[in-house]
Order: structure tokens, then sequence, then C-alpha cells
């Protein structure tokens, strides 16, 4: 089976343009070839920029990919994660009594709505895109509602409610992640719902968005939000989209996972990640790197202060600001309630980056000198102290705050 893509590119200087045809070649659900070639208009486009600086540079040559064993980056972020493909199951259960093979490529985007992060939209060849920013604000209780039910009800057990699974699937299964979550929009501004799950330690909306403002205290760049009460008797963290522009288009974003790819075999890093790669990847390709590597420092000494050991490769990304690519804001930085685990991103030799005060008394970090180090360990340091200060802000119960904060590490 082949199936041909157009690849569209809306950014703010250029809106949405005719970016890159894409073929797909699949045998058994599985991928078996993958070919991509930029559209001749748009390289002859002085504001192009390269969809993925790493593996697919500015070129008239075709880009081929003959059983490779990953995705290259533009498809791996494009696609659902767990959660996304989750829902893309249930909808194929529901609509067309099957079930989804996770390994088909050309399925899972048959299934996908046109509300995606970022500035890509991949369509069959020839139709036209359609960038979605979510469902309205008012059917977030049904989204929610379906959300819950996905995450708990059996895969054979097909009791959805079929508008609120297409909402589902059209506006929250184009978002990474294993969190349950949806896109929405209201007359204020467009948001990534995040719900709320019965197995969370924590009231996981109100935890972040504190984390957030705590971020944002340290001098992290970071986007917040709001919560959203009395949805079904639950709360929703509405975050406030860093991909999306005033006028409409978008930021393009790469992850650390989709810069770091084998280039031949397109497989993600098989080696331990490290906060190290991020570096190195920013010293490549960011136009601002003395900026970055300052914003770096500070989210790997906030998480190892917070006890936030998810930090993988995902949950970093560059994004395209019109001169070029930049780390992203910070996102998906709430702590871990589990002991004795290493974080999932290691610093150097060690698996565990270094706590403020560790940090401080080091010579040398990625290259700072050590003022600039203990500027940034006493920045993250002085924001963690105020914990208290922004959970009471995000309405966290007292419970909750003293729970987590016996897991930071300054």
């Amino acid at each position: 089976m082949i199936r041909r893509y157009d690849i569209y590119l809306n950014l703010p200087a250029t809106g949405a343009v005719l970016a890159a045809n894409m073929a797909i070649i699949e045998e058994s659900n599985r991928v078996t070839a993958i070919g991509f070639r930029y559209h001749s208009e748009y390289l002859n486009n002085p504001r192009a920029v390269s969809l993925d600086p790493a593996l697919m540079p500015l070129s008239t040559m075709e880009y081929r990919w003959d059983m490779p064993t990953g995705l290259p980056a533009i498809l791996d972020d494009y696609l659902p994660d767990r959660w996304g493909r989750k829902v893309l199951n249930r909808l194929a259960l529901y609509r067309e009594q099957k079930r989804l093979s996770s390994n088909s490529v050309i399925d899972i985007l048959s299934l996908m709505g046109s509300s995606v992060i970022g500035a890509i939209s991949i369509v069959p060849k020839g139709e036209t895109p359609v960038y979605g920013v979510g469902c309205s604000i008012e059917m977030l209780p049904q989204a929610e509602q379906a959300a819950q039910d996905v995450e708990h009800l059996s895969a054979n057990t097909a009791t959805l409610d079929e508008m609120s699974l297409l909402h589902l699937a059209n506006h929250g299964s184009g978002v990474g992640g294993a969190r349950p979550k949806a896109l929405v929009y209201d007359s204020s501004g467009a948001y990534l719902a995040k719900f709320n799950r019965h197995a969370d330690q924590y009231n996981n909306a109100r935890i972040e968005l504190a984390c957030l403002r705590m971020a944002k205290a340290a001098g992290i760049e970071c986007f917040e939000g709001h919560v959203a009460v009395g949805i079904n008797g639950r709360e929703v963290l509405l975050l406030d989209r860093f991909d999306l522009t005033a006028n409409g288009s978008r930021h393009h974003m790469i992850t650390i996972n989709g810069l770091l790819k084998e280039p031949k075999t397109l497989a993600d890093t098989g080696q331990s990640f490290r906060y190290d790669d991020v570096l190195h990847l920013l010293k490549l390709y960011s136009t601002q790197f003395s900026r970055d590597r300052q914003q770096l420092v500070k989210q790997m000494l906030f998480n190892r202060a917070i006890h936030n050991k998810d930090d993988h490769e995902r949950n970093f990304s560059l994004l395209y600001r019109g001169d070029g690519y930049v780390l992203s804001p910070a996102y998906d930085m709430v702590p871990s309630f589990e002991r004795g685990a290493y974080h999932l991103a290691g610093f150097g030799c060690s698996p565990n980056p270094p706590t403020p005060t560790e940090a401080a008394t080091l010579k040398r970090l990625f290259g700072l000198t050590q003022t600039d180090i203990q500027e940034c360990a006493n920045a993250v340091s002085a924001a963690v102290n105020r914990w208290p200060e922004f959970a009471d802000s995000a309405g966290v119960s007292e419970q909750d705050m003293n729970n987590v904060k016996q897991y930071f590490c300054l």
C-alpha cells in the first residue's frame, strides 16, 4: 500500500504554503519505505525553513529511507503518542468496528483530525490543509467525559457517545504525551486542555499550574494558563499555547527526540539521554545560543529541584521563531512521587542532573562561568523556596502542597 501526502507549513512570514511532498509505503501495516522532497516553489521562497535541520536540510534532493526502524521527526512529532493512539483506536472500534494497527502510519493519518500542535499539516496529496484550533470550550465537558471513558473502558466496550468521541479524536489525538488532553478555544484564546486522572497522586491541574508559575519566577520561559472547575465534577488545566501567533499562523516545532534520530534508520537514540545532548543540539541549531544555554541550565536545575524525573527527549523542543530555531518555552514540569529512580535525563557521567546547591559549587557548567552558574542556581532555589506562595495562588490544597514539597531537592 502506498499513499502520497502534501506537507504544508503555516509560518507567520508566509502563511500556509506547500512545503514538501511525502510518500509512505507499507506492507502488512508496517512502513517499508518513506520518501520526502521539498517542493520546488518552497525552495525558491527566501523565507523557506528546513522542517528538520538535522535530517532534512533544504535541498532539491529526495530523502528516502528503506526499511526504517523509526520515523522522521516531522512524522514522529506529528503523529499521536500513547494517549492519542488510544483515542483513535477507540474511534476505529466505534465507527468502523475494526482494531487500529498502531504500526500503520497510513491508518493513523487517515483517522487524525485537523487540530494539531505546531505549524505542519499533513494531508493526502491534492487536499487543502485545515489548521484547527480545537473544539469550542462549550464542548469541554463532553471531551473530558469521553477522555475519562477512553481511559477506563476496556477495548471491547463501545459505550461512548459518538459526537463526544469524534470531538476528542478530532481535537485530542494530534497532541503528544500519555496524559489525556484535547485542544480547545474560547473568545479569549486557544488552549491545551489537560485532564486529571483517577490514578493521579495529586490534583495535577493545580500542581502543574503552580509549578509553571514557580518556573517563571526562576527566569524560565514558559506559558501559564488557568484551571476550569466543575467539568463533570472535576478540574481541567487550560494551558496557553506557545505554538500559535496573533495572526493565526504557527511556530514550527521539532522535539529533541526528533533531532537525535539515527540518520540511516530513523531509530530513536539507543543511548541514555543527557542534558548534554540538548546542549549539543543548541550549539548546532540555536540562533540564540547564549540565552538558550542559560535557559537549559535553569530547566535542568529546576527539574531536579522539584523532583521532575519525566525529563525525557520529547519534553524538550526547538521552536522556529522567524529568524531561526531557539529552545522552546518549558513544558511538562511536574513533580514525581517516585523515590529511588533516576531522572530520564542525566548530566555528564551522572544519571541525575545536579541540584541547585551542587551546581553552585561547580567552576564550569555547559561553558558558563561560575558567576553565571551561581546566578542560575540562586534563581531556581529562590523560586522553589516560595513554593507555598505559588501553590496557594494556584489553589493547591494544603495536603497536596505538603506532599509535593517533601520531594523537593535543593
